[in-house]
């Protein structure tokens, strides 16, 4: 409040200055005929002193700011200091429960059911352990009430013949069952699209390698059948294979049925002309 005060005695007394100044200021006597020079002075004077009074007014609206923004930070500085005491009144809200409470009412008209014991949780940030015990609360409520209600006679079980009316129409849940059909259809197909796409590209990798197969076979028999031929015409063996030794016996085989089919022939045209003669 120091500062508000001084600065009040400031602007005071810069108000006091300017009255002196005014009442000091006596207007020059002018002549006759420099009547157009005295005008231009008059407005130049005039707009200085606008000038200087528009700069005053900035300069106290600057203070007042200030002034608003120090008010301020007091009052918050004041405020932290304040500590409002938490107020738990047992006995009073118990009272003023009693008050309003509705007295001598069947148990069906309020249906407020207190648990036997209150809940107890050693480690609040255990989730599992904090929803089993508010689902343990809830479940004895659950038997507690059905009990009353039973004591009551009030029914509050569906009646096995009754259909409740549903809030949707046939017309639109046959419709929501067709898109879903539609979808599950969709994705079944998509999934085997994706799974002939996988057994084509499966199938040509196994055509590939078994092209690759037959033409290593391929190229093993033609090189096989090389070393026959140069064996053959009496040049020298760089390798000793079995596959060389199976074709010799294979290639004497055959040599032996050509000549007891020769033989065999012969005779047969001898008989012939035995019985010819």
């Amino acid at each position: 409040m120091s500062r508000k005060a001084e600065r009040a005695a400031k602007k005071a007394a810069k108000k006091a200055k300017q009255n002196i100044i005014e009442e000091e200021q006596v207007p020059e006597a002018v002549p006759i005929e420099d009547e157009s020079m005295s005008v231009d002075q008059e407005n130049e004077e005039h707009e200085e002193e606008e000038e200087e009074v528009s700069e005053e007014e900035e300069e106290v609206n600057e203070e007042d700011s200030e002034d608003e923004e120090e008010d301020d930070e007091e009052k918050i500085q004041q405020n932290k200091h304040i500590t409002r005491p938490k107020i738990n009144d047992e006995a009073a809200m118990t009272r003023i429960t009693e008050q309003f409470k509705l007295k001598n009412l069947p148990w069906i008209e309020t249906m407020t059911i207190t648990s036997s014991k209150p809940i107890v949780v050693e480690d609040p940030s255990d989730d599992m352990a904090r929803e089993l015990a508010f689902y343990e609360q809830a479940l004895e409520a659950a038997k507690k009430g059905r009990e009353l209600v039973k004591k009551a006679g009030v029914p509050f079980s569906r009646p096995d013949d009754y259909f409740a009316e549903m809030v949707k129409s046939d017309e639109h849940m046959a419709k929501i069952r067709q898109k879903l059909l539609d979808q599950e259809a969709a994705i079944k197909a998509s999934e085997d699209a994706k799974r002939q796409r996988q057994l084509k590209k499966f199938g040509k990798k196994v055509q590939v390698q078994k092209q690759l197969e037959r033409q290593k076979r391929k190229a093993e028999t033609l090189e096989k059948i090389k070393l026959l031929k140069k064996k053959k015409l009496n040049e020298d063996l760089t390798t000793n294979d079995d596959f060389d030794i199976a074709l010799e016996k294979a290639s004497k085989k055959p040599k032996a049925k050509s000549s007891f089919k020769s033989t065999k022939g012969s005779k047969g045209s001898k008989v012939t002309k035995s019985k010819r003669k």
